[in-house]
């Protein structure tokens, strides 16, 4: 049951992330193509470029509820990777939210949470970076969805999660 007030804005961020990212994720090239075919409005290159880290690829806003302005979904072109990025969110709520999201994987996949991270941001923001991975016993590829956000009211994007492939490299510190 949720308190009086809840927080809608990361009751939408966690179900945009579910329904774009995780429920697409096994077909991110048909998704993307569907949302080029369909004219779905994107964002011009340029601005499209902030939420795409560097990549090339394609960014749409996302309305929700009705209303524009505070998502965009990015899908970098040629990636196994989806970002969804939220303008102003709750951050507290929406790590509680993801955190229960991703706590448990299907069978006969396993989850396993990441570590932690806090950190600065350039402009001095304080960001806080939560993790799990999905994955079968022993596999060397995995599902990883990530979230990092800020309650910071001068930060442009309180909050970004996303969903990759990752591949595990050879173990770290392997070395004495």
């Amino acid at each position: 049951k949720k308190a009086a007030g809840a927080d809608e804005g990361a009751d939408g961020f966690l179900n945009l992330y579910v329904e774009l990212c995780v429920r697409h994720f096994g077909d991110l090239d048909e998704f993307r193509a569907r949302l080029l075919r369909d004219k779905v409005p994107k964002l011009p290159a340029e601005d499209a470029k902030r939420f795409l880290a560097g990549m090339d690829g394609d960014a749409w806003p996302v309305p929700y509820k009705g209303k524009m302005g505070n998502y965009v979904l990015a899908l970098p072109a040629g990636k196994n990777l989806c970002l969804l990025h939220a303008h102003r969110a709750n951050a507290a709520a929406i790590e509680k939210g993801f955190l229960d999201n991703v706590a448990d994987a299907p069978k006969p996949m396993v989850a396993k949470r990441g570590p932690s991270r806090d950190e600065l941001s350039a402009d001095k923001i304080k960001m806080r970076t939560v993790s799990s991975t999905w994955a079968p016993p022993g596999a060397r590829r995995k599902m990883e969805f990530m979230l990092t956000t800020t309650a910071s009211p001068k930060a442009e994007l309180q909050a970004l999660g996303s969903v990759a492939m990752i591949a595990d490299g050879p173990a770290r510190n392997a070395r004495p």
